[in-house]
């Protein structure tokens, strides 16, 4: 039975809920095959810096390193991912009591993260966008998303960090408070991951850093940000 309330409670007290399912089984794995034939004829761009983020962008400096499939790339290669982002927005609005609303961002609207096996992997890092979705392509053993949720209660005598790890499972959606909860992606080891990342935002809030994407597709380095009350 689909829970709503459920979803709802996961998202706001654990900051990320999952819905298994979906998307069929047998469609993950055709776009899967269909990622792979693309990263196979260097279609796409090879995301691989580290110990470049700053606050400017909430990022720890972490490495960074995964083919990434931008925002043409899919409308190009994949229009399925395209067609699935827009058939969202209720459910999303549903399970965020938001009113959401997709990317104005034509580059990071929809991404695939390829992480490749052997060190594939994504830095330490707070979202600019307000709701951040995950679909998986791949169910994984290894390489889980890492997240820390800040946590208080007034029976301990002081805040503690809760570490929750999401491992990846074909045709689920992953829905994520990403400006709240610092998170990663840990590194593979044997297996392929294939995440597709789904921006969305709330319709009075698409803020996103104007150095974000140059720092994340690109590697250039994030404008530092200046002191309080020094020009920038």
């Amino acid at each position: 039975m689909f829970d709503i309330n459920q979803y709802r409670h996961d998202y706001f007290y654990n900051l990320a809920t999952v819905i298994d399912g979906l998307i069929p089984e047998d469609l993950c794995d055709s776009l899967a095959a269909r990622v792979n034939r693309i990263i196979a004829g260097e279609g796409v761009d090879w995301v691989k810096h580290q110990s470049l983020g700053t606050d400017a962008v909430s990022d720890l400096g972490g490495e960074y390193n995964h083919q990434i499939f931008k925002g043409d790339d899919i409308r190009q290669h994949l229009p399925e991912l395209s067609a699935i982002y827009h058939a969202l927005v209720p459910l999303v609005s549903l399970v965020t009591h938001t009113d959401t609303v997709v990317s104005p961002y034509p580059l990071s609207d929809i991404n695939i993260k390829a992480y490749p096996p052997g060190g594939g992997t994504l830095g330490l890092h707070y979202d600019t966008n307000g709701i951040t979705v995950l679909l998986f392509l791949t169910t994984n053993q290894e390489a889980p998303l890492r997240m820390q949720i800040e946590r208080s209660h007034p029976s301990k005598k002081a805040p503690w960090t809760e570490h929750r790890h999401i491992f990846a499972k074909k045709g689920s959606l992953l829905i994520m408070q990403g400006r709240k909860s610092l998170h990663d992606s840990e590194p593979t080891l044997t297996e392929q991951k294939l995440s597709v990342v789904y921006n969305y935002y709330e319709r009075h809030d698409t803020y996103r850093h104007e150095d974000f994407d140059n720092f994340v597709y690109y590697g250039i380095k994030p404008t530092v940000l200046a002191p309080q009350g020094e020009p920038v």
